[in-house]
């Protein structure tokens, strides 16, 4: 008899989306078990793939065959997959199996590291969105010089008018909190200047219902160029905008961080001296910018929990992003929002 939601946190994956799966899946999940897992929580697998691909993995990582399900599927997504392409022609793919076994109560979330777009469209046409909640949005984990903030949207709404980002805030509120453990989270809207004049109307129209909402510490305008002060604990921005920013962010801190590694570590002298005089700082500076400990990003306001971790993803950013999923379901998210967005109505 199979364990049953209640008895464990069961988490559907995706072992097929990826550039390396589903070698990084099975290796990630057995990641997550020996090194990342609470021992006061038990987390079992339901995993969905090609059992030609899978099968051999599964005999050699017991750990992961025996805290797990396995179930064949003939077809997985494409990264080349159009969202309309993957909704009509993708049906026995294991992307959709994952979501659909949270549909039906089987596991609580589903983590995969396949195509975006296909996963939030199949994810909204078969979870649908939580109560009240206009659309779902992207929300992840970005660090700064002092601590972590949550940015969302990052993708999954190009454009949004004011309500819809008058509750990202309001679900990024609530998302920190879990995410984050800020008690009184400040949020902020991202634009082009500080001043409330200045914005598109969706911005402007945001802060006005945002400055006399209860529910949210509003904290105003914020622009691009302070938000790695870390003196917000949400920035909220549409799809386009936040997904830009991200990028932009990430490439600028992989570069960074590739010419320190250049210029310090090229000469053996200056190796040496790091070494005695710099080397558990840097490492802790270089640690807290890693991206494979922030894999997961959340598809925020949807029915049911749903992590996508990157495409390149290896093993320790899955099990990161399994992680991320284990600690929004331990903590009630979706049920928090719930209540907060019914609130607010």
């Amino acid at each position: 008899m199979l364990p049953t939601v209640s008895d464990n946190i069961i988490i559907a994956l995706d072992a097929m989306g990826g550039d390396f799966a589903p070698l990084s899946v099975i290796q990630g999940a057995g990641f997550f078990l020996d090194n990342l897992v609470d021992p006061a929580v038990k987390v079992f697998f339901h995993i969905y793939g090609d059992h030609k691909e899978i099968s051999p993995l599964l005999s050699k990582y017991k750990k992961v065959s025996g805290n797990s399900e396995f179930t064949h599927c003939s077809d997985n997504v494409l990264a080349s997959d159009k969202p309309s392409f993957a909704l009509r022609h993708r049906k026995d793919s294991s992307m959709k199996a994952a979501i659909e076994v949270v549909k039906r109560g089987k596991a609580s979330g589903v983590v995969s590291s396949g195509n975006t777009g296909a996963l939030m469209a199949i994810s909204r046409l078969v979870l649908g969105t939580l109560p009240n909640v206009y659309r779902p949005a992207i929300v992840s984990v970005c660090p700064t010089k002092a601590k972590s903030f949550a940015l969302l949207d990052l993708g999954a709404n190009v454009d949004c008018n004011a309500d819809s980002l008058f509750q990202f805030a309001l679900m990024g509120s609530i998302f920190a909190r879990v995410a984050l453990k800020v008690d009184n989270p400040e949020v902020a809207l991202l634009n082009i200047g500080t001043e409330e004049v200045k914005g598109t109307d969706s911005v402007r129209g945001a802060f006005e219902l945002l400055k006399n909402a209860p529910s949210v510490n509003f904290k105003g305008y914020i622009e691009a160029s302070e938000f790695l002060e870390g003196n917000i604990d949400v920035i909220v921005a549409d799809g386009f905008v936040g997904n830009v920013m991200l990028k932009t962010a990430e490439a600028t801190a992989s570069t960074f961080i590739n010419l320190l590694k250049q210029e310090v570590f090229n000469s053996w002298a200056v190796k040496m001296l790091v070494g005695i005089l710099l080397k558990s700082k840097l490492s802790k500076t270089l640690t807290r910018f890693n991206p494979k400990i922030r894999s997961g990003a959340m598809f925020l306001g949807l029915n049911g929990i749903v992590i996508k971790s990157h495409g390149n993803s290896d093993a320790v950013s899955f099990a990161h992003a399994i992680k991320f999923a284990v600690n929004a379901i331990s903590e009630n998210l979706n049920q928090r929002i719930i209540s907060e967005v019914s609130h607010i109505e």
